[in-house]
């Protein structure tokens, strides 16, 4: 009877010890999750101001702002027929000296001409070549096509009107791709990586898309403390229209 009352004291001390133990241990570290905000502005994925090195009269504008284009059609065109001729010209220069070095190299066979002769031939050839080269390039610009699927920005010129050499003619940008461009504190790469996921509300229409972060920022603002980062929506759509802005929201849980 006694060992029993003992073994029930000495289990009672026990848990109590026990208990003791539990409560002078740290706690064990709470995880909460908030959301944290930045500001965001659409972008689109490529954009471009194009010009040409030729001056001739516009004869063609097909599209007007913001008209849409398929890769490939023709932007603008202009009346080229003076390149033209010009290089008709330099084609026939460049066959006529081609003429020259082939019946001097065969008059070099015979000994009727001399080895320099035939150098001076050959380089006089290379040299009209390469003018009607540089001419075909310029009939090139004659037709300005589409580098991709886009969209009509502005239109700097009219029809009829001969825009100087290197002038801005119009402005395009890609509509095939958005993109989404964030400044964030710097502090955040410690947790943001590409592949995060977000949330961007836009203010133009309301609308709350998913995006994920693509790339990170090569340097770190110093006066500044942020960084650029560039997101993707997951889920494009025609109504999204770079030049919008909204708030893209990251759900972060830290320690």
């Amino acid at each position: 009877m006694l060992r029993k009352k003992t073994k029930k004291i000495f289990v009672r001390r026990a848990a109590f010890l026990l208990a003791g133990c539990a409560l002078s241990l740290p706690a064990s570290p709470s995880f909460s999750a908030e959301n944290l905000q930045v500001r965001a502005v659409v972008k689109a994925y490529a954009s471009a101001t194009i010009s040409v090195t030729i001056s001739a009269r516009v004869k063609a504008l097909p599209f007007r702002e913001g008209q849409s284009f398929r890769k490939g059609e023709v932007l603008v065109s202009f009346d080229c027929d003076r390149y033209i001729a010009d290089l008709r010209a330099k084609k026939a220069a460049f066959k006529a000296r081609a003429l020259v070095a082939k019946n001097n190299t065969r008059l070099l066979r015979h000994q009727a001409v001399g080895k320099n002769e035939l150098a001076v031939s050959i380089s006089q050839m290379a040299e009209a070549e390469a003018v009607k080269d540089g001419q075909a390039a310029l009939v090139k610009q004659c037709k300005i096509a589409a580098p991709y699927d886009g969209k009509m920005v502005e239109r700097l010129i009219n029809t009829h009107e001969i825009p100087a050499p290197n002038q801005p003619l119009f402005k395009i940008i890609d509509r095939s791709k958005v993109e989404v461009k964030l400044i964030v504190p710097s502090r955040w790469l410690v947790w943001l990586k590409p592949n995060t996921p977000f949330v961007i509300h836009l203010d133009e229409t309301g609308n709350v898309l998913r995006a994920r972060v693509t790339r990170m920022g090569a340097i770190v603002d110093a006066v500044s403390q942020t960084v650029k980062v560039t997101g993707e929506l997951l889920s494009p759509s025609n109504k999204v229209l770079p030049g919008m802005s909204g708030t893209a929201t990251f759900s972060y849980t830290g320690s």
